[in-house]
């Protein structure tokens, strides 16, 4: 998403006129009429955040300070056109709780959105946190919602699942669902409709294995993944229920979320450096999510440590990701390591390692905003 785009300071400032910058927005939108580019990282996210929120197109109208705005806000602010100016306010407010936006005002059709201050952006909540964390870790796997993700039986795991994708050969597929009936069964048998019987039935199987058998004969397409039109279409109704989004994210609380209070509890105690800028925290969320835990690079990181004595929070991330990316199997270290270092630096990163190279790259990366996660640790125990 982010390649070939250059920055100063957090700002935007250049690139080719066509490059996506977020996913709905290219670099000429935010082009001046004399051709000159200046728009912080933050301003451009949270663009795309009220895009999101509203569902439909914004147009980016100007980035001139006009009728007393934007005076001494070089790079900060926008003005935006998105329909009912009203109903623009109101999702650009909603977003202003987490210190997306500071300023919102509407003048006729158009509406004024500031950031805050760069020098003294909010910190993030932390169920906000871990929530981006979740959409940046299912962006490498998986595009558009994440919680709409069905995928058939390509990597012999059955039928895989949401952001996280749960599937049936680990079980937690079957976990998931076990807690979304909990949480509202009537809801959940809404989504299946017809096919709520033999769901009932497939989740009562003895063995994971036939479940894995059963998914094998709905996937479809090439290499298996696409599922049958109908269960997918009942699947992805889960996934757009509000009940069970949330329950979605609970799991990866309590699954993940212990993870990588171990893992930070472990690098506190070899390093007593805070790690707590929702960037470093993102980048050890997703090791979590794919390599489990630090634990077979302990010495390894412990041994790097005292070698370089990293002096803040982003170098000693930096040791940790890398050496336990260093413990993957061979064909998947350069990939671990890439994938790490593009949610810490925010773009792409060229990993070579055990005769491999990978360059991973994130659609999500204007999730990571650069701000500190307040009671990150107290929010996951």
């Amino acid at each position: 998403m982010a390649q070939g785009l250059s920055y100063q300071d957090d700002y935007l400032v250049g690139g080719p006129a066509r490059a996506w910058v977020t996913p709905n927005f290219r670099l000429a939108e935010y082009t001046r009429p004399d051709g000159r580019i200046r728009v912080h990282r933050e301003l451009v996210a949270g663009v795309q955040l009220l895009r999101n929120a509203l569902g439909r197109s914004v147009g980016i109208v100007s980035l001139m300070p006009e009728g007393g705005l934007g005076h001494g806000r070089d790079g900060r602010f926008v003005w935006v056109e998105a329909g009912d100016p009203a109903a623009v306010v109101a999702a650009a407010t909603r977003l202003a709780r987490d210190g997306t936006f500071e300023h919102i005002e509407a003048r006729g059709p158009r509406v004024y959105l500031e950031m805050p201050d760069p020098a003294h952006l909010p910190p993030l909540v932390a169920e906000n946190a871990l929530a981006r964390a979740i959409e940046v870790t299912a962006a490498f796997e998986t595009s558009g919602d994440p919680y709409l993700q069905v995928t058939g039986n390509f990597d012999g795991a059955g039928l895989s699942f949401g952001p996280i994708q749960v599937n049936f050969g680990t079980g937690t597929l079957q976990e998931m669902f076990r807690r979304y009936r909990a949480r509202d069964e009537a809801a959940l048998k809404r989504c299946f409709g017809e096919l709520w019987d033999e769901w009932q039935q497939v989740m009562a199987l003895p063995s994971r294995s036939r479940q894995v058998a059963w998914a094998d004969a709905l996937s479809r397409g090439r290499n298996k993944a696409d599922v049958d039109p109908r269960w997918k279409a009942a699947l992805q109704a889960v996934g757009n229920t509000p009940a069970f989004r949330d329950e979605t994210l609970r799991y990866a609380y309590d699954v993940y979320g212990r993870k990588l209070i171990a893992a930070l509890s472990w690098l506190d105690g070899v390093c007593p450096i805070p790690i707590g800028n929702f960037r470093c925290l993102a980048a050890l969320y997703d090791l979590c999510v794919q390599q489990g835990s630090l634990d077979k690079a302990h010495e390894a990181i412990r041994r790097r440590i005292a070698a370089e004595r990293p002096s803040d929070e982003f170098q000693l991330t930096r040791i940790a990701v890398e050496e336990r990316g260093r413990k993957a199997n061979a064909a998947w270290r350069a990939d671990c390591i890439s994938r790490r270092l593009c949610i810490l630096e925010r773009e792409p990163v060229e990993v070579s390692d055990s005769g491999r190279s990978a360059r991973r790259d994130n659609p999500n990366l204007y999730l990571l905003r650069n701000v500190p996660v307040k009671q990150m640790a107290r929010y996951l125990l």
